[in-house]
């Protein structure tokens, strides 16, 4: 089964995960990608802990989930995957993960970036990164919860030489 969501959110695991997300995409996996995170061994416990036993939850450096998520990529099991920044999201088109969608959560860019939303900002190299994912032909959206509708990038962008049109687009 494909991936049901690929999400950028650096807090990771909170209420708007275990409350929205999890639940409306039916994952059965959750895959946590960050390279600072996988040698926390304290916060990994922590976001462990917060999981629900029924979903099965792997925390680890970006390019070994970009391993283990090419390995099951036949499967049948529903994972959502988490990074913390789109320069990780492009990390894993890279190194060959499969997914048609990232969606863009939770995003602080340090009082460096430009307001999207209430909760996205970007910076120079996030906006980098965005813009060759999208190039790959992978829609973005911006959405911190299930229920809310989801916005294009593109169009919170308010420009047409940043965002590609479709036939620019190489599949």
């Amino acid at each position: 089964m494909p991936i049901v969501l690929l999400r950028v959110d650096d807090r990771f695991v909170h209420g708007q995960i275990l409350q929205g997300w999890l639940p409306s995409t039916r994952a059965q996996e959750l895959y946590i990608a960050n390279d600072s995170l996988a040698e926390d061994e304290v916060q990994k416990m922590i976001m462990e802990c917060a999981i629900p036993y029924s979903v099965k939850i792997v925390i680890d450096n970006v390019d070994t989930i970009a391993r283990l998520l090419k390995e099951a990529d036949n499967s049948d099991v529903r994972r959502m995957v988490i990074v913390d920044t789109p320069v990780d999201a492009l990390r894993l088109v890279k190194a060959g993960v499969k997914f048609d969608h990232l969606n863009l959560g939770n995003m602080t860019a340090n009082g460096k970036g430009k307001p999207l939303s209430r909760s996205v900002a970007v910076g120079e190299e996030s906006l980098v990164a965005l813009r060759e994912i999208l190039d790959t032909g992978i829609d973005i959206s911006v959405q911190s919860v299930p229920f809310e509708k989801p916005v294009n990038f593109c169009d919170l962008c308010n420009s047409s030489s940043f965002c590609p049109s479709p036939q620019d687009v190489l599949i």
